[in-house]
């Protein structure tokens, strides 16, 4: 009876690991945002990879620093008059790595017109919380994220890829090496924003790289 049950498991094993020759364990299986896989021939040392959900944007820190990084399409569904997404990405990188948390932002577009129809960090108007803020609430500026909800996303909200065209950074003055092209009438809201800009600048360019991608794709 022994060798009988001893030969049955010995045949489920061999079974089970010819059945999953493909799986990978272990920590050489764990590859960081912005390092290549082996698998789809990106050499690490050429940026951010190239994942069928990755959404490459020109991230910009508060000092001026701008370096390609690779956010992520977590959820995309397309209705009849919109497509509706998830996107993670890091926004904030000057805290301590434990703090640095990704944030998910909840995005609708339109497909005739391709704008912005919704962007939230909490809910999707209805009974599900579809995003979540990761930086700073309140900011250095003391705006918190009902600030942003009330005042800086209604501004983005309705925008077309053409219209944030030549608009990189939340203001009007040179920021670092950065200067816009396209003037913002919103002074006021500008003026109101300034050291938040770590929040303010990487929206507009996670807007304008999702943007780029559904014109591309509907």
């Amino acid at each position: 009876m022994k060798k009988i049950l001893l030969m049955t498991t010995l045949f489920i094993l061999v079974f089970t690991l010819t059945a999953c020759d493909d799986m990978c364990v272990g920590a050489e299986c764990y590859i960081t945002a912005g390092e290549g896989d082996p698998d789809n021939g990106v050499d690490p040392g050429d940026g951010p990879n190239p994942y069928d959900n990755a959404l490459v944007f020109s991230h910009v820190s508060g000092h001026g620093d701008e370096l390609d990084m690779n956010a992520y399409i977590l959820l995309e569904h397309e209705f009849f008059e919109y497509v509706r997404y998830q996107v993670t990405y890091l926004s904030c990188t000057c805290r301590a790595a434990e703090v640095n948390y990704w944030q998910v932002a909840f995005i609708e577009i339109n497909i005739e017109t391709n704008d912005i129809r919704t962007i939230s960090f909490n809910s999707d108007g209805g009974h599900y919380i579809a995003g979540m803020w990761g930086d700073s609430s309140p900011t250095p500026a003391g705006k918190t994220l009902e600030d942003f909800e009330t005042d800086f996303i209604p501004w983005l909200v309705g925008m077309s890829l053409a219209d944030l065209d030549g608009i990189s950074v939340f203001t009007n003055d040179q920021y670092f090496d950065i200067k816009n092209t396209t003037n913002i009438d919103e002074q006021d809201m500008i003026d109101s924003y300034t050291n938040s800009s770590v929040s303010t600048n990487n929206m507009i360019r996670i807007a304008k790289a999702l943007l780029e991608y559904h014109e591309e794709n509907y």
